[in-house]
């Protein structure tokens, strides 16, 4: 069980795959759209390491560019945002990123920073320049690249409280697994939608949001930033039945202006790690759903259920 595999079972699935704003995705065309992308980045390859170092918020083509990753057997390289400087210049050089897909409001960010990555190599996905660079590979199919288990996914930073973050690898056989074991374990099938709030350059994302969801065959709904007061309105507007979370949402959540019909909504279950004790219960009441909090480490080899 790989990434790739999860993906190439919902090739010919014409069932909604993502919601963003008022962007839709069918799971076909979510598959066509990677399958673009794949070709596209193995013509941008060089020699070294196929790292694709990922700086974008919760956008489509965060999803669209870890698929075509997974087809194409590069690994993308979840880059922290918050990261500054000369911090933020190490974490792209240290993963030895080749192509970099960010958007322009990352701009200041990596302006005087010396990555390493050629300038026809930076990707603009809000940019009319990303759709050139895409376009020859219209109507491509998919890549003829042997799968291997055993390849990274991605390269995800820990968070870096005990030194510098390192870059935990994370296969595609594992997220693949662990996203088709939490599937089976919340019960998620293909009526169930999905909600990625949480950034995509942590581990929490995929292991829990993305990868669940791909497995049961249900749709992701889309955040560009997580919103405590925008959570519920999301939750009724996309019909959101899971959510995955990492941190402290579930307090920021609970600090909104309670409601008597917030238990009115379509929230089946909440699974994440590190939330508040005290908050569990509260939120499960409040909202009508149950609450499943636990730990997993980015590196594997740690869970810690409550």
């Amino acid at each position: 069980m790989t990434m790739r595999e999860l993906l190439l079972a919902r090739a010919d699935d014409d069932a909604t795959a993502l919601l963003f704003e008022n962007q839709r995705y069918s799971w076909r065309e979510y598959f066509q759209g990677c399958c673009e992308r794949a070709e596209a980045l193995l013509a941008w390859r060089r020699p070294g390491p196929f790292h694709v170092g990922v700086l974008l918020e919760n956008v489509p083509e965060y999803l669209f560019v870890t698929g075509a990753a997974s087809l194409a057997g590069a690994t993308v390289v979840g880059i922290n945002p918050t990261r500054r400087g000369a911090g933020l210049e190490r974490d792209i050089r240290h993963t030895d990123c080749q192509i970099l897909v960010t958007e322009d409001r990352h701009a200041d960010l990596l302006a005087g920073l010396d990555l390493g990555i050629a300038d026809d190599r930076r990707f603009d996905v809000a940019s009319p320049t990303w759709r050139a660079a895409i376009a020859p590979f219209k109507g491509a199919g998919i890549p003829k690249i042997e799968g291997d288990p055993r390849a990274i996914y991605m390269l995800i930073f820990t968070s870096g409280t005990t030194g510098e973050p390192k870059a935990a690898i994370c296969s595609s056989m594992r997220t693949a697994m662990a996203g088709k074991v939490l599937a089976q374990m919340r019960g998620l099938t293909s009526k169930d939608v999905g909600y990625l709030a949480m950034p995509l350059f942590h581990s929490n994302a995929h292991m829990a949001g993305v990868a669940p969801i791909m497995a049961a065959g249900g749709t992701w709904s889309m955040r560009r930033k997580f919103s405590a007061s925008a959570f519920l309105p999301d939750v009724r507007k996309f019909g959101v039945t899971y959510f995955n979370y990492v941190g402290k949402p579930l307090t920021y959540i609970l600090a909104t202006p309670e409601r008597p019909d917030d238990a009115d909504n379509t929230l089946r279950v909440a699974f994440g790690n590190e939330g508040a004790d005290h908050h569990l219960g509260r939120f499960a009441a409040r909202f009508g759903c149950e609450v499943i909090d636990s730990y997993g480490s980015t590196e594997g080899g740690i869970a810690i259920s409550r």
